[in-house]
């Protein structure tokens, strides 16, 4: 049965990876394109600071903390499991997805180092060019497929929980009763 401790292990690691998502999905569909008609030297002089600021450093602690969130979560799933149940594969993917994101953060944190140590605006643009696809794109999709999984997960473990608890009391479960009333309708008689 899955415990209250695994459902909120994953409700957390959902928020925060719904919080990562949401960012990394703004930046890349209304922040990024507004720096492409700018320009890399608008961008850099804007990001001059960025590697010292606090931005990404609150990602990468929060894209941490979501990681460790997901692997508690699944190592207590898989302990409350009986043998011929498995760790749910959404909680795995989003972990994978999860350190992805932490990945590509930190390749977005050396990008922005590189910015800083850049003295030549002919240099600024394959960098620029590097961040879109690594720190923004990449990385918006992985922390996106880490979302989505975790909530997946999250549903497969709720649904899970409340089926064992029905069965456990001897009631059927929202699902039993909805298949049974798809499977035969009933007729009064």
């Amino acid at each position: 049965m899955t415990s209250a401790r695994t459902i909120s292990l994953v409700t957390l690691a959902t928020v925060l990876s719904g919080w990562l998502a949401g960012a990394a999905l703004e930046r890349s569909w209304s922040g990024m394109p507004v720096w492409q008609k700018l320009g890399p030297e608008s961008w850099a002089h804007s990001n001059q600071g960025a590697v010292f600021g606090t931005g990404l450093a609150i990602e990468g602690v929060i894209g941490v903390a979501a990681a460790l969130l997901l692997f508690a979560a699944a190592v207590s799933a898989t302990f409350e499991r009986s043998g011929e149940r498995a760790t749910p594969l959404a909680l795995i993917i989003a972990i994978i997805f999860s350190l992805l994101g932490l990945l590509l953060t930190a390749k977005a944190v050396s990008l922005l180092q590189l910015l800083a140590a850049s003295q030549n605006a002919a240099d600024l643009q394959p960098i620029f060019d590097d961040y879109l696809i690594w720190g923004v794109d990449f990385r918006a999709a992985a922390d996106a497929v880490a979302f989505v999984a975790a909530v997946l997960a999250l549903w497969g473990l709720s649904v899970g929980a409340m089926t064992e608890t029905s069965r456990a009391a001897g009631t059927p479960a929202l699902s039993e009763e909805v298949a049974g009333g798809l499977a035969a309708p009933r007729h009064p008689g």
